[in-house]
C-alpha cells in the first residue's frame, strides 16, 4: 500500500459554508456544478462529486466529498512534482503582480465531515466539522509533506476564517500546526485525535 498523508483542518460548524467557499477560491472550477440541496434552496458548488452521487448532496450528510485540483504557489517542491508528471507549462497560472506563480495540484480529495459521520465519536457535541484534504497516493502525499506551499494555503484558510485545528496526517503519527488562533508545533501519536484532546496535549507540554 502508498502512503495516505492529509491535511486535516477543523472549523466551527456553521462556518462550513464560509470554509468551503474559500476552498472554491483555491481550486480549478468545474462544471457542472454539484448541487447542495437544503430543505428551502439549494447551493451550486463548482467542484466535480463523485458519479454515484449525481452531482447531487444533502447539506446534512454525515459526509460531503468533493476531487480538485487546489492552486498553490510554487516552490521547489512543486517543481519536482510536477516534472515526474511532465509538466505542462500551458496548465501554469500567469504570475500576478507580484511575480508570484500559481499552479495546480490535483487531484485532492477532499472529505467534509460532519459531527453526524464517523470520524467523530458517536453523539460528539462538540460542534466542529472537519474537512479533510487528501492524496492520490505516495507521491503527492510525499509533496503534502515537503511543499512549504502546500503549507502556507493550508495555514492560510485556518487564518482567514479562522480554524480551530489543523493536524498533518502522516498515518501513524500526526503533526498539530495550529491551535485556537495561532500555529503551533508538536508532535501526536494519533492524528485522529479530537481538538479538545490534542488541547489537553499541548497545555501538559506548556503549549498551550
Amino acid at each position: 500500500m502508498g502512503m495516505d498523508f492529509s491535511y486535516l483542518l477543523y472549523f466551527k460548524q456553521e462556518k462550513i459554508w464560509d470554509v468551503l467557499q474559500a476552498v472554491v477560491e483555491m481550486a480549478s472550477p468545474h462544471q457542472p456544478p454539484t448541487r447542495v440541496l437544503f430543505p428551502d434552496h439549494e447551493l451550486a458548488v463548482p467542484l466535480a462529486t463523485w458519479q454515484d452521487n449525481h452531482a447531487q448532496l444533502n447539506h446534512d450528510a454525515p459526509q460531503l466529498d468533493f476531487h480538485f485540483s487546489l492552486y498553490f504557489e510554487e516552490d521547489e517542491a512543486i517543481q519536482y512534482w510536477r516534472r515526474n508528471l511532465g509538466d505542462d507549462p500551458s496548465l501554469r497560472s500567469p504570475p500576478d503582480a507580484s511575480g508570484v506563480k500559481m499552479v495546480p495540484v490535483g487531484y485532492i480529495y477532499l472529505a467534509i465531515h460532519n459531527p453526524s459521520s464517523e470520524h467523530f465519536p458517536a453523539g460528539y457535541t462538540g460542534g466542529l466539522v472537519a474537512f479533510n484534504f487528501g492524496t492520490t497516493g505516495t507521491r503527492m502525499s510525499l509533496l503534502f509533506d515537503e511543499s512549504p506551499s502546500i503549507r502556507k494555503a493550508f495555514l492560510g484558510l485556518l487564518e482567514r476564517i479562522p480554524g480551530v485545528c489543523g493536524v498533518f496526517n502522516r498515518e501513524d503519527s500526526g503533526e498539530v500546526f495550529w491551535m485556537d488562533g495561532r500555529e503551533v508545533y508538536a508532535q501526536i501519536e494519533d492524528p485522529f485525535l479530537m481538538p479538545e484532546e490534542i488541547r489537553v496535549i499541548l497545555k501538559s507540554r506548556g503549549n498551550a
